[in-house]
């Protein structure tokens, strides 16, 4: 926690961590006592599959930054362009896919955060779990469409 009352971060700074077995990327910007959020980035073909929340506590806001993704939600599949924002109450099921030709990047912010606490324990937990991470340059090119 910071001595100031506040952090600061820069997300070209940022690792970014393999979502689950999936071509979604997540930079982690808050890690706060109240909320966890970060930025996502799905490149061309990448998805995140909607997965039951039924026991998820997890109350979401979702802000489309660039790009254009499929965005289900329980049973209503819609497209999120920039400028897209929604709130999500706990317990409904999201889901993304990248259908267009270039990565798109949303914020999703979690209240109450997840149990990952640091990017240290997150970055051991992830590639404990098979994973991968990426450098903070590594992104960059996957943004830039070199990668």
């Amino acid at each position: 926690m910071a001595t100031k009352g506040y952090a600061r971060v820069q997300i070209e700074d940022v690792d970014g961590f393999q979502h689950a077995e999936d071509d979604y990327w997540l930079q982690p910007i808050v890690f706060g006592q109240h909320l966890y959020t970060y930025v996502a980035s799905v490149p061309p073909g990448g998805f995140m599959p909607p997965h039951g929340h039924e026991e998820d506590p997890y109350e979401l806001s979702f802000f489309q930054i660039d790009g254009e993704l499929e965005v289900t939600l329980e049973d209503d599949t819609f497209t999120a362009r920039p400028g897209t924002a929604l709130h999500i109450e706990p317990g409904v099921s999201l889901g993304v896919q990248n259908k267009s030709h270039g990565t798109a990047r949303f914020v999703l912010t979690f209240n109450p955060p997840p149990r990952t606490g640091s990017l240290d324990r997150m970055r051991k937990a992830f590639v404990e779990a098979g994973r991968r991470v990426k450098s903070p340059e590594e992104m960059q090119e996957m943004l830039s469409g070199r990668k």
